[in-house]
């Protein structure tokens, strides 16, 4: 068996980071509980939650991070349609939702983006649906 030399070793890492990346899921919730008890159903999937950091801008870590979806709160400051346009143009799928508004109220926000959506409560496998679709 010959040792992959060159290019070749480049493609391969760049396959194994881009196959590592597709089971990471952003969780960009206002409250802390809410975006752990939805990192616990990301894991529930057998994907691995991400929570930014403090002192990270929303903005840096999608430019410099790989996810398979963003999960945001439709009232979270940050959620724009520049945001949602940012996280499409990096392959995500963003994914609103709310801890506090009726079902109706968050489809209609995400009807206008053409985006998943889901309210809380939610049941794990309606919101591993939403990963997988």
């Amino acid at each position: 068996m010959s040792i992959p030399k060159g290019p070749q070793v480049a493609e391969l890492i760049a396959s194994y980071s881009r196959l590592a990346s597709l089971g990471n899921v952003l969780i960009l919730a206002r409250e802390e509980i809410v975006a752990a008890l939805l990192g616990l159903m990301v894991e529930l999937r057998g994907l691995q939650p991400s929570f930014l950091a403090r002192e990270q801008s929303i903005a840096d870590i999608i430019e410099t991070s790989s996810f398979a979806a963003v999960v945001i709160d439709c009232d979270h400051p940050d959620c724009t349609a520049k945001l949602l346009a940012s996280i499409r143009k990096t392959g995500a799928v963003p994914i609103l939702f709310s801890p506090f508004r009726m079902q109706s109220e968050v489809s209609e926000v995400a009807a206008r983006h053409g985006i998943r959506s889901f309210a809380l409560p939610t049941d794990p496998d309606t919101f591993g649906r939403m990963l997988e679709a």
